[in-house]
Formats: C-alpha cells, sequence, structure tokens
C-alpha cells in the first residue's frame, strides 16, 4: 500500500459515494440540475453481457450453499441470488471482513461494484404509505418519519417514470399507494387466478406484484439496474466523472465550522491515496458501510464521529423479518405452471389499515405454480413484516484494520419481542392463506429470516425532526454538517412492511434536487 497521498486534492460541486440505487439517482438530479460531480465506487465496472438473464428459471437454485464450495465467499453464497446471478457479482467476503458477536449474528449481503446492488435486484417497487411514515403517531414505538408521503410523491413519480413499473392501481386500497404504472402487469398462473378470486380478508385483498421489468435498457443493460436508468441519465449530462475501485475512507471536515470539505479514498488498484474537495458530500454507499465511514470520520468537531452529537449514529439496525413457507398444490396441473423467473411475480396481500395494537403490519406474497417437483405443482406463501429500530442494533467500529486501514464494522443486531410477537400472527395468516390455495403438506419456517438475510439494511443514520434524537434533517442533511447529505437506506427512521428499494431511490431523488438547489442559490 502506498501511503502518500496524491496531491493537490481535485475539486468538485458534488462527491457522491456509491454508485448504487441511492447514488445513481442522487448523480442523475445533481448533474441533471448543472452540477460538476464526482461519484466514486468502492468495486469495480462491470459490462451489461456480465449480468445473466433474469428470465432464467430459478428453481434450480432454491436455498442458496451452505458456503463450504465458496471458502471466500461463506456469507454471500447463502444468498438465494447468489447462483444464478454468479458470485463475481457478490462481495469477497474475506477481503470485505465484518465480525459480529457469537449471539447476534448478522447476514450482511453486498454487491460492490458499479451499480452496486441493482445488478442482482428482484425488481419489486413498492411506495410506502402515510400509514408507515405516520406509524410512530400510532404506536410510539419508534421515530416519526420527519417528512410525509405527500413530500415523497414527486419523487415517487420521477423514479416509476424512468422505471418503467409494472403494477395495477388499487384506488380503494389507501394502504398501497399506486404509482405510474407502464405495460401491462404480471400473469397470474391458474393456482393464483383462483386464490385472488377466493381469498377474503377485511380492507385489503391480493393484488398482482409490483415490479421493474428486465427489458434491455440502456447499452444493453437490463432494466432493472442503474446502467439502464439513473446512471445512464447522468453519464448523458456529461457532468459525472464516475471513478470504480475508489473506497472512501473519510469525510474530511472544517475544524472550526464541522462543515465537509470533501472526501479521502484510496485506488484499491495502485493503494495510491487521494483527497477530493467538495462543496456538498452525498453518502449512498450502503447502511452499514455508511454509518462506517461517518464513524470513521471523526475530528475537533466530531469527536464521536461525523453527525454524532446525538448518539445515534450507528443505531437503529433493521431489516425485513421474512416468514417463509412451502407446500403442494394437489389437483393442480404442473403442466400449467410458470416458472419463476427472478423478478418479481404472483400476488402481494398488502396488511389491511393499521388499528394499533402491539405488533405492526406485514404482508404476505403468495407464489403459486411456480415451481415443479415429484411431478407435483408447488406454491409458497411467505410473510414480510417490520422490525422495530431498536438503541441496541448497531454498527459499530472494531478494533481490526482492513488492508485500507479503515476499522472493521462490528455488526450486532438481533430481534426483540415484537419481532416474536411478529412470528406468531405471520404463521397463523399463511395457514388461512394456504388453506384457501389449496397447499398442502404445508412447511413453515420454524423462526424469522436472521436479521441482514432480506438484504433490506436500513437505519444506523435516522432522519428526524430534532437534532436530539435523529442524525440527519427531514431533507436528508446531517444535523452538524449541513452540506452532507445521507441518502440510502441509513436515513430511514423505522422500515415500514414493504420492500424498501423504490423509496432508496426516491430519497435520493429529492435529496440531490435539494442539494443542486442549495449549491444554485449559494448556500454551499
Amino acid at each position: 500500500m502506498n501511503d502518500i497521498e496524491a496531491a493537490p486534492g481535485e475539486g468538485y460541486d458534488a462527491v457522491v459515494v456509491g454508485s448504487g440505487f441511492a447514488g445513481s439517482w442522487a448523480a442523475k438530479e445533481l448533474t441533471e440540475a448543472g452540477v460538476r460531480t464526482l461519484v466514486l465506487e468502492a468495486g469495480p465496472p462491470r459490462r451489461a453481457e456480465e449480468i445473466p438473464d433474469r428470465a432464467v428459471s430459478y428453481a434450480a437454485a432454491a436455498g442458496g450453499d451452505d458456503g463450504a464450495s465458496w471458502p471466500r465467499q461463506p456469507v454471500q453464497s447463502g444468498h438465494f441470488h447468489f447462483r444464478p446471478r454468479g458470485p463475481h457479482l457478490f462481495v469477497d467476503d474475506v477481503e470485505h471482513a465484518y465480525e459480529t458477536p457469537p449471539d447476534r449474528s448478522y447476514t450482511w449481503i453486498r454487491g460492490m461494484q458499479v451499480g452496486g446492488r441493482s445488478l442482482v435486484w428482484g425488481g419489486s417497487a413498492l411506495r410506502l404509505s402515510r400509514f408507515e411514515t405516520e406509524a410512530a403517531d400510532v404506536d410510539g414505538a419508534s421515530l416519526r418519519w420527519p417528512v410525509r408521503y405527500e413530500d415523497l410523491a414527486g419523487a415517487y413519480d420521477r423514479v416509476e417514470e424512468l422505471l418503467g413499473l409494472r403494477g395495477t392501481p388499487e384506488e380503494d386500497l389507501p394502504q398501497l399507494p399506486h404509482g405510474r404504472f407502464r405495460g401491462e402487469p404480471p400473469v397470474l398462473t391458474p393456482a393464483e387466478s383462483d386464490f385472488r378470486r377466493s381469498y377474503r380478508r377485511p380492507g385489503t385483498r391480493p393484488v398482482p406484484v409490483r415490479y421493474v421489468p428486465a427489458d434491455p435498457g440502456a447499452g444493453g443493460w437490463p432494466g432493472f439496474s442503474v446502467q439502464a436508468g439513473a446512471l445512464a441519465a447522468a453519464e448523458r449530462t456529461g457532468r459525472m466523472v464516475l471513478r470504480p475501485h475508489a473506497r472512501v475512507t473519510e469525510v474530511t471536515a472544517d475544524p472550526v465550522n464541522g462543515r465537509a470539505t470533501g472526501v479521502r479514498y484510496v485506488d484499491v488498484t495502485t493503494g495510491v491515496r487521494h483527497a477530493v474537495r467538495a462543496r456538498v458530500v452525498l453518502l449512498c454507499g450502503g447502511t452499514i458501510e455508511t454509518a462506517r465511514l461517518m464513524l470513521n470520520s471523526h475530528g475537533p468537531r466530531h469527536p464521536r464521529g461525523l453527525g454524532n452529537s446525538s448518539g445515534w449514529l450507528g443505531r437503529g439496525l433493521m431489516d425485513h423479518p421474512l416468514l417463509t413457507s412451502t407446500g403442494v398444490l394437489e389437483g393442480c396441473s404442473p403442466d400449467a405452471a410458470q416458472p419463476w423467473t427472478g423478478r418479481q411475480c404472483g400476488l402481494l396481500v398488502p396488511p389491511p389499515q393499521p388499528q394499533g395494537g402491539d405488533v405492526r403490519p406485514f404482508a404476505l406474497w403468495v407464489s403459486l405454480q411456480r415451481r415443479v417437483a415429484n411431478g407435483a405443482a408447488l406454491g409458497g406463501i411467505d410473510a414480510q413484516g417490520e422490525m422495530l429500530p431498536s438503541w441496541d442494533n448497531r454498527v459499530r467500529l472494531g478494533d481490526r484494520r482492513d488492508r485500507w486501514g479503515v476499522p472493521v464494522p462490528v455488526v450486532e443486531c438481533g430481534y426483540g419481542p415484537h419481532e416474536e410477537r411478529m412470528y406468531a400472527l405471520m404463521r397463523r395468516e399463511i395457514e388461512l392463506a394456504a388453506s384457501v390455495a389449496g397447499l398442502k403438506d404445508l412447511a413453515v419456517a420454524g423462526a424469522l429470516t436472521a436479521p441482514g438475510g432480506n438484504v433490506h439494511d436500513l437505519g444506523t443514520v435516522r432522519m428526524g425532526a430534532s437534532p436530539a434524537d435523529s442524525v440527519l434533517d427531514p431533507h436528508n442533511r446531517c444535523w452538524d454538517a449541513p452540506n452532507v447529505l445521507v441518502a440510502d437506506g441509513a436515513c430511514f427512521p423505522s422500515g415500514g412492511w414493504q420492500n424498501p428499494t423504490l423509496t432508496i431511490m426516491a430519497l435520493a431523488a429529492r435529496a440531490g434536487r435539494f442539494a443542486a438547489g442549495l449549491l444554485r442559490d449559494g448556500e454551499y
């Protein structure tokens, strides 16, 4: 490693750390507003031909691997998408190590490359509703979101229009806000159509899933990748400089006023260290990496880490608890099965409007007649719910350092009483839905997926209405360093039950547009 910092440092209007869902949308909004933007990505670039066709059936990949065959990827190889998408799209666990306590394991799935985890995304795209942003007003179990659904609606519109979202409008389900849909909704199997007609639950009903298709986009990239969407749009402006192999190690700050002055990064191919000056810094590298970077960015005005005056930096880590099940569809022709193809398909049953209680709402995902085994059609019903943000679920810096000199993160995360109560309710709803679907020999998992296993890592740099109990303001700005914005999943104060990817992109688009306006007005 060459420890000599390259000098003099470069200067940009904005630096974006990360090129995945959040970073690409932040860069798009900045560059389209005329802002000269540097995007730093820790991993390598990819080629469109390296991304497998998502239309290939995933049936043979069910269950993932136990890790024994992949000694450098023991964590990553356990993920469902590892084999069909390819090990090259997942990190090397040995080189990118993290630690967990023996009794609080955490599964950290990562795609460190240009495009990030968009290259292995299943494509599910759901908006939060006002019931999630206002949940704390009902039960007081989390910090209230400092933004309303109406504050996010315009950003949702812009993201969905570019993605080409598929779905059906459901005007009488306010807990499932509809978006800007294009094209036909997914095709249902005969068993799914029967379930849709037969299932009854007050306040809700099954609807086709909402997803982003894999149709080729810009440069032959699949439509679910950011290379086909936001990153391509940013590149077309001519105002984006994208630098792969650039691992950011620190956000630099003025020792007097605490504002960010830029970032330091290491070129992982040469070992040369660089400094970049910037008027504004947007952190979009992923929930755990963003917390780690901010904790490592300490100085006179930020002795406990950048923006940590409230003490909440690194705290409140969340995932979405998932309970899975499978069964046999007796009397259902396997010849009519439509294979699950690695994108979202089948039905979604959103929860009814919340009425309070000691467990937050959860949804059902219903996939019937998509797999065949031993001459029989199979089905599955999964329940996905919300993990409450806990002070004790956190990311902190360990004593060991990686090859670039940054402390290895220690991830401490586990379920609490809320999630334990959720399991029993989820199991009951799955069993009721399975009886309607005609699923026999139903096997329901004996526990929720372990934290991290659903790959919906959220929290650790939460936004709020006051610097006393949050790290970010309602515009995603760091209270203690207002020219630093965090626009990835780290900013979530609570998770809702919905897959978070669409909301991450919408928040990043909103934050990028806001930062561009302040730059234009001379605020930074």
